[in-house]
């Protein structure tokens, strides 16, 4: 019985240990299983009223239920922007051949009146609900990697660590995500007005608003797995962003990666070593 017991135990801890694979092998013939890799390509679907609710979505046909769902937020400083922004990303995901969801959207901006960052992340969570809900037609799981820049990598951050999220989100990438609005460096840098914008109120009017718009003030052990990256060079989110995220990440207990890259500017254009990281961290830990 007690040798049954240990079986038992060592069984459950390397199912619960075991990595997933998201990289379907590329063969000579470019074909796994006799199937050719395509990706079904779904474009502008609605998941709200607004015309900016849309989103794309990509389905590979070697696709599981137990591999991850990307989630991708573009930039534009909150108030503009558009999921072709990041449609580089989407387009080396599929070349690296990745065996998973892509889900890349659109959310309301701060240039509508009325729009702040609590309407954006209601956008992300509305749109989680509607693919969760669609899961086993759709035939993916439900395990969300939520993938932002910039602004889009704020989101990310701020909802994986936030109550509307509903904990849907299982892990998150921030790529140069500002993570600490209450900075006066920040404040008073490129996107000082659109922070304003996206609280809704000046800071000197409430600065706990400020802190609750902040995804590193939200961090804690129950976190989801985050990667983050950020520039020396990066002169819209200051390099005192990516020290405070070092310190808060390194000191948690919390599944976490952290990356700096000296002579990266705010712009990145450079998606090949970032896209690996972040598909190396999914596979260790969602």
């Amino acid at each position: 019985m007690k040798y049954l017991s240990l079986l038992i135990f060592c069984f459950v801890f390397i199912s619960c240990t075991t990595e997933i694979e998201l990289l379907v092998p590329e063969t000579p013939s470019g074909i796994v299983n006799n199937v050719p890799l395509v990706y079904e390509e779904k474009l502008d679907i609605a998941y709200g009223k607004s015309l900016a609710q849309t989103y794309d979505l990509y389905l590979p046909n070697t696709r599981n239920e137990r591999n991850p769902v990307i989630i991708l937020l573009h930039p534009g400083a909150w108030r503009i922007g558009d999921k072709m922004f990041v449609s580089s990303i989407v387009k080396s995901l599929m070349n690296k051949r990745v065996n998973c969801a892509i889900v890349n959207m659109n959310y309301r901006l701060t240039s509508t009146t009325g729009i702040t960052y609590i309407q954006q992340l209601e956008d992300i969570n509305n749109l989680l609900l509607k693919i969760k809900g669609e899961s086993k037609t759709l035939k993916i799981s439900t395990n969300f990697f939520v993938v932002g820049l910039s602004a889009g990598g704020h989101l990310a951050m701020l909802y994986a660590n936030s109550p509307i999220g509903n904990k849907l989100a299982k892990g998150v990438a921030g790529i140069v995500p500002p993570i600490n609005l209450t900075s006066k460096t920040l404040r008073e840098g490129n996107i000082g007005t659109d922070i304003t914008k996206l609280i809704g109120k000046t800071y000197t009017e409430s600065p706990s608003e400020y802190i609750k718009a902040s995804p590193i003030f939200q961090y804690n052990l129950a976190s989801p797995p985050t990667i983050v990256f950020f520039g020396g060079k990066d002169e819209t989110v200051p390099v005192e962003q990516a020290n405070l995220c070092k310190q808060v990440l390194l000191s948690s207990r919390a599944k976490s990666e952290f990356n700096f890259y000296a002579e990266q500017p705010h712009e990145w254009n450079n998606w090949d070593e970032p896209i690996d990281k972040i598909i190396k961290f999914a596979e260790k830990y969602l």
